[in-house]
């Protein structure tokens, strides 16, 4: 079913020990350590991903989060589907600043991000780089503290901010703030706190067909509709996206077709290749296949009725699995999603015209087609949306490689 995610946030603070921003860092389980044999790509990814399930301003609370950077991301920032207002990006210390990766930091902070490098011992070998960096991290214990003074001075000649981190102790605190470190980082002040939940799980092979789709100009709006439906994880992930702050939208968008217009094909194509990379498990493929038989039976319901929104329909249908995917219950599930009202609404106490239609699914599903009244339709009506229906979601999970 569901899989459990973990990630650890780690405080940094100020010169007056009030809290500045938070670090994000690879986990596996519960236990406090990242694994030894770290592969610095996927664990970036899944640390972004993970993020955006929680939710960049939850885990932050209103301030910076500090996330690592190998170089893959550096060199393709197109990866990186976020917001740059409330993010720091760090430059891990095995980067070499070579001439692309100095052109993909540029990039990025053309495009508004913040630029720090990770575990400075030595400033001078980063030269070109500082001038394009807003935070330098220094790493005293990998460095004699009588060297300390020496490699501030260098990098806040670059106007640079310096955050010490490991730091242990009080006398190392007092000693740095003495020497005019601008932010701490330490087991003297906090250690890394494992944030877990369970994450919507998503199917390789769809993602694959999807980024394909996605990278072929034909296609068109309702062909990535329909393939980004078929994943339910995709489908919140792109409707809480744009029901976001991050957005600054005046309204709630209402369905997934209506988020793959607003998002655009090039930010879902980042997200596509930034789930594939972080290696999310494979899906529970009756559970989706059911959703997807519930969406198109909501979706004809209110097409043979001329109800507007019928897609607002099927997104009701589909996300009506999600309790059975997480374990959860639904209200539960759908507690951290920006859905509007009248679609949570449909979902949890199934009222109003779509909750009606998803109700009169339940009951087909449950074979009581002889019981089921909506509207003005028939059995024999009734009977003939939920065969379509099934029909239907067999092709398109034969398509996502469900089958």
């Amino acid at each position: 079913m569901a899989e459990h995610y973990f990630l650890a946030r780690q405080p940094i603070l100020d010169r007056d020990l009030k809290l500045f921003a938070y670090e994000l860092l690879f986990r596996v389980s519960g236990t406090n350590s990242a694994p030894q044999d770290l592969d610095s790509v996927s664990a970036t990814a899944q640390v972004l991903t993970n993020a955006m399930e929680i939710g960049l301003e939850r885990l932050s609370r209103g301030h910076l989060t500090f996330i690592n950077l190998p170089r893959e991301f550096l060199l393709d920032p197109t990866l990186l589907p976020l917001d740059p207002v409330r993010v720091m990006l760090e430059i891990l210390e095995d980067v070499t600043p070579d001439e692309e990766v100095l052109a993909g930091v540029r990039d990025l902070r053309e495009n508004g991000f913040k630029i720090a490098l990770d575990d400075v011992v030595d400033a001078e070998v980063y030269e070109a780089l500082l001038p394009l960096v807003d935070t330098v991290k220094i790493d005293i214990k990998e460095m004699p503290a009588e060297n300390w003074s020496a490699q501030i001075a260098r990098v806040k000649a670059h106007g640079c901010r310096v955050l010490a981190e490991k730091v242990e102790t009080e006398e190392e605190f007092n000693q740095l703030k003495d020497l005019g470190v601008d932010y701490f980082q330490g087991y003297f002040f906090a250690r890394p706190r494992i944030v877990s939940g369970k994450r919507l799980p998503s199917n390789k092979i769809a993602l694959l067909s999807l980024l394909s789709k996605l990278n072929d100009p034909d296609t068109d709006v309702d062909e990535l509709h329909l393939l980004i439906s078929q994943d339910v994880g995709l489908s919140v992930r792109a409707l809480t996206y744009v029901n976001s702050a991050a957005t600054a939208l005046n309204r709630k968008i209402e369905s997934v077709r209506e988020a793959v217009i607003f998002l655009g094909r090039e930010l879902i194509r980042n997200w596509v290749v930034l789930y594939i990379m972080s290696g999310i498990a494979g899906k529970a493929d009756e559970i989706v296949t059911l959703g997807l038989i519930r969406g198109r039976v909501c979706e004809l319901l209110a097409q043979r009725c001329r109800f507007a929104g019928p897609d607002q329909f099927f997104t009701v249908g589909l996300f009506s699995v999600l309790d059975a995917l997480l374990d959860v219950t639904l209200a539960d599930a759908l507690q951290h999603l920006s859905l509007p009202r009248d679609l949570r609404e449909a979902l949890i106490r199934h009222s109003g015209d779509k909750g009606n239609a998803l109700q009169c699914a339940l009951r087909l599903e449950a074979g009581e087609a002889g019981s089921v009244v909506f509207r003005d339709m028939d059995e024999r009506e009734l009977g003939e949306i939920y065969i379509e229906a099934v029909e239907w979601a067999d092709v398109a999970a034969r398509q996502a490689g469900l089958d």
